[in-house]
């Protein structure tokens, strides 16, 4: 939503949840900012029912205008395991998928 003033809001961290639906979870100056935020504000905005529905958590950048643009997916963030958005070991907030989320595993009949 850059209109060549300092300050603009152009990237966010949106969590999709299934089967539908989405949460905003952060926005900021910069794709760094928002990926430093968005684990806070996993425990702050995702309701505990709502938890184990999301899916990917998207990393995105407005494109265009201010007033005549859209949100465009950059990449996927590593949804948080804790409550409070804070990861635990090996668990790293910055970490980076590049692809869509794993879809379930189908076990085999014997």
């Amino acid at each position: 939503m850059s209109n060549g003033t300092g300050g603009a809001q152009d990237w966010r961290a949106v969590a999709c949840l299934a089967p539908s639906g989405e949460r905003l979870l952060c926005v900021g100056e910069s794709s760094s900012q928002v990926r430093a935020a968005y684990t806070g504000a996993w425990g702050e905005v995702i309701r505990d029912e709502d938890r184990p529905t999301v899916r990917a958590i998207s990393l995105q950048r407005w494109t265009g205008q201010f007033w005549s643009g859209q949100w465009e997916h950059q990449m996927y963030l590593a949804v948080p395991t804790a409550r409070s958005g804070k990861t635990g070991p090996g668990d790293s907030a910055d970490e980076e998928e590049d692809s869509t989320p794993a879809a379930p595993v189908k076990a085999k009949k014997k």
